[in-house]
């Protein structure tokens, strides 16, 4: 007779392996995290822990789609606006981990952690800044702050998996996700039912090996520090449009003047509206 672990673990949608991960309801940045080889030790661990605490346990994905051989999440940012309708913010980005997978060390962080707060602890990864002349045949120069764009993306899906979609078909389905998520909580949403709020969260989704996207953790407070100029430009245009969508229209310019007058942003116009679906159909 299995356990609940094991039963879960016997579907084969995630691997067969029978890794978890455990992570506290209320951190972020990768603190508190643990990954388990078998259930029985995320019942041991989270029975240590005091009463009344909150943890997410979830299956595991052992078979993650990697880029050059080391796993990867995308982070979409994903907006609530006053009126609550929904917003996706075109511009996702990658976030690459700096050792090869494997699942042979499951408490190596370094492995299964994407979180950038985690990545850049691995200083003899980040403190080996090789010249390009000084390095061997195998050495490949990471990527600045752990992070590719969508167009990155596409591109090594068509030179290492021709055939199986790019960024766009993954932002499809990631934008279809996303309203079916707040959709099955809509009724907890601002459950105050406060006025003149609004939010921008940071969703993570991960590609498994068949090309299946998976929702892994909705973030608040999500993590806007511009490790890269990847994300410098995004920020910025995310933020400026945030401010475009959701503050503008309350706070109209002094008599005289006019919000054309603002100086353009890239990256400002590309909060896509999901839900309602702006043409009446679904995103």
């Amino acid at each position: 007779r299995m356990n609940r672990g094991e039963a879960i673990a016997a579907t084969g949608t995630a691997g067969d392996r029978n890794i978890w991960i455990v992570k506290p309801t209320n951190n972020n940045r990768g603190n508190g995290i643990r990954v388990f080889s078998g259930f029985a030790g995320v019942d041991g661990f989270v029975q240590k822990k005091p009463a009344g605490s909150q943890w997410i346990v979830q299956k595991y994905i052992e078979r993650p789609l990697l880029y050059k051989k080391r796993k990867f999440d995308i982070r979409c940012l994903v907006m609530v606006d006053p009126l609550m309708q929904i917003y996706v913010y075109r511009n996702a980005y990658l976030r690459t981990s700096t050792m090869e997978y494997s699942l042979d060390n499951v408490q190596d962080l370094f492995i299964h952690l994407t979180n950038y707060a985690v990545q850049k602890k691995n200083k003899k990864l980040f403190e080996r800044k090789l010249e390009e002349d000084e390095m061997d045949e195998d050495d490949e120069a990471m990527e600045e702050g752990n992070n590719l764009n969508l167009d990155q993306l596409s591109a090594f899906l068509r030179e290492e998996h021709p055939g199986h979609g790019d960024a766009e078909s993954i932002m499809t389905r990631i934008r279809e996700i996303v309203v079916l998520v707040f959709m099955s909580v809509w009724k907890k949403l601002n459950p105050l039912r406060e006025k003149n709020t609004f939010e921008v969260f940071g969703w993570d989704f991960l590609i498994d090996e068949e090309f299946r996207v998976w929702l892994i953790e909705v973030n608040t407070n999500p993590y806007i520090g511009c490790s890269s100029e990847i994300l410098r430009g995004i920020f910025t245009g995310m933020l400026e449009g945030a401010c475009r969508t959701c503050i503008d229209p309350y706070f109209p310019p002094p008599e005289g003047r006019d919000l054309s007058e603002i100086e353009d942003v890239p990256g400002a116009d590309c909060w896509d509206r999901v839900y309602p679906p702006p043409d009446g159909k679904p995103a």
